[in-house]
């Protein structure tokens, strides 16, 4: 497994997902069969994201991107119906339109391809299919509604002609009687055929009784309501309609069953469109997702690597946006074996790791990266410690969640992954937490997984061959400046405004930063207390 569910849950994995905006139930279908590309799948990966890249101008232009979600949206899901048709059913109208309805759109789409000369690639290339276009529209009437035309049979043509001409003498000789009933009785008929006429009328009902063209058809407290009596060329005509419908009904399923065959001998070119369209969809959508993030192409490459230039984690660039914040970018390479991030809570330790670990994850699914530019060599897994890992479930507290976690990304660190580890052992206490830290920080070393920590014990990262990073945080910020704004201000929302979440390497000589007594001054704790912590720090430093 390349990342568990917990793992695609604390690097807000989903939440990329979700910006993945397919149109199409094909696009669906292949967003969900999404799959990372591992160690070893370079050269396909590159691949992808070349074919990425070259979609992305065009995306860019309002015009053919509004042209493409045009003609995507209105694309329906026609595996099931071509199923059918290729296993020997007889296809619905409502079917057969669909059919037509998607070969119209298909042939809209090849056309917009040609037109703007978008780049053709083998997996999204679609290509007409005009003997089934033009077999669902035999009249050539270029539009995508659907019916079976005369044109299909003329025996059918034959038996609607007969039809109207019995059904204009239905007509004609219900309109003679009407006009006889008029004439005779100075009743008007319905549209329906019927009069009504009011039971204190003893003398209508009297003479309609022996009248020959109306008869007895229903009754109430107040009204009785006669209906034409056929004439005996009525009867006959309406016979005649009945088997003429008939025919005409069984003519159109032959002519249905005729169509179906066919459909079902195009199965191979409109399910190969499908797919074509399933893909295209997918990396129109892949290319909007980098447009609207700002994204860059992350170069692949061999080494064992993850450079990271001015990168951001876009749900926090988006929460941070509606408080009219801006997100600081970070900026971090990392090698095989191990880097500590350092500071205090609240100091954007976390924030930095599910950078990492989302940025990483997106390159590998062959996706462009929220930063200025990325360098990753690929990885066979990515595994996370971030977050409360209690569980309720086995009963484990915190502490022994973490420690399941961690167990389990140790088993694999003999691989080349990615291990990402927030707050090792702050579930117990301090002494045996640190000396936890320390042990595993020792313990992968020398493995060839690549391994991300945050902890707030600096001493763990005072070793030689341990990558030391500290967060900028609040620590080039002058907070008695802010006094004013403190007073008055919400808490949270200063320390959002004013957090540095960059990082920078540091060694032993490098002081401690004081972030925490900052952070507790900007949330409102009383003075006293901390010139009380300050004074125990230089003492105990």
């Amino acid at each position: 497994m390349f990342m568990d569910q917990g793992t695609k849950n604390a690097v807000d994995f989903q939440y990329i997902m979700n910006q993945i905006n397919v149109l199409t139930p094909y696009g669906t279908m292949f967003k969900g069969r999404m799959k990372p590309h591992k160690r070893g799948a370079e050269r396909g990966l590159r691949n992808q994201l070349d074919m990425l890249e070259s979609y992305i101008p065009y995306v860019k232009n309002n015009t053919i991107r509004r042209e493409f979600n045009n003609i995507l949206s209105h694309m329906k899901d026609l595996r099931q119906s071509t199923k059918r048709a290729m296993d020997g059913f007889i296809l619905t109208d409502v079917e057969l339109f669909e059919i037509k309805n998607f070969l119209y759109n298909l042939s809209h789409l090849k056309n917009l391809l040609d037109e703007y000369e978008i780049p053709d690639f083998p997996e999204t290339r679609v290509e007409k299919i005009p003997q089934l276009e033009s077999l669902l529209d035999p009249e050539e009437t270029g539009i995508a509604t659907f019916y079976i035309y005369d044109a299909y049979s003329e025996e059918l043509a034959s038996i609607r002609k007969d039809k109207r001409d019995t059904d204009k003498q239905i007509r004609l000789e219900k309109k003679w009687i009407k006009d006889k009933v008029k004439e005779d009785l100075g009743l008007d008929l319905r549209p329906d055929n019927t009069v009504v006429v009011n039971r204190d009328n003893k003398e209508m009902l009297k003479t309609i009784k022996a009248y020959p063209y109306l008869t007895y058809f229903s009754e109430t407290y107040l009204n009785i309501k006669f209906t034409i009596v056929p004439t005996d060329d009525l009867s006959k005509a309406e016979r005649s309609l009945e088997l003429l419908r008939d025919k005409e009904e069984r003519e159109e399923m032959s002519i249905r069953e005729e169509l179906s065959k066919e459909v079902g001998k195009r199965r191979r070119e409109l399910y190969r469109n499908m797919l074509a369209i399933g893909k295209l969809d997918l990396v129109l959508a892949k290319a909007k997702l980098a447009i609207d993030m700002d994204a860059a192409k992350p170069k692949i490459i061999d080494e064992h690597i993850i450079n990271i230039k001015r990168g951001r984690h876009p749900k926090i660039e988006e929460l941070l946006r509606e408080k009219n914040l801006q997100f600081t970018p970070i900026s971090i390479k990392l090698g095989e074996g191990v880097a500590c991030i350092t500071g205090a809570n609240m100091g954007g330790k976390t924030i930095s790791l599910k950078l990492v670990g989302m940025l990483a994850a997106m390159a590998h699914y062959g996706l462009y990266v929220p930063a200025e530019s990325m360098e990753i060599g690929l990885s066979l897994y990515i595994k996370s410690s971030i977050g409360d890992m209690q569980s309720t479930d086995s009963g484990l507290s915190t502490f022994g969640g973490e420690v399941e976690v961690v167990s389990d990304a140790m088993k694999r660190s003999d691989e080349k992954g990615l291990i990402l580890i927030d707050e090792l052992a702050r579930g117990t206490n301090p002494e045996e937490g640190y000396a936890i830290s320390k042990a595993i920080a020792i313990y992968l070393m020398d493995k060839p997984a690549i391994s991300l920590i945050t902890t707030h014990y600096d001493n763990v990262a005072d070793i030689e061959g341990i990558q030391h990073l500290q967060v900028v945080g609040l620590s080039e910020l002058d907070v008695e400046t802010l006094s004013e704004e403190i007073s008055e201000g919400d808490g949270m929302e200063i320390i959002n405004k004013y957090m540095d979440y960059r990082l920078r390497v540091v060694d032993k000589s490098t002081g401690i930063p004081r972030d925490a007594i900052n952070i507790a001054r900007i949330m409102g704790l009383r003075p006293e207390i901390l010139k009380i912590a300050e004074i125990i720090l230089t003492t105990n430093s």
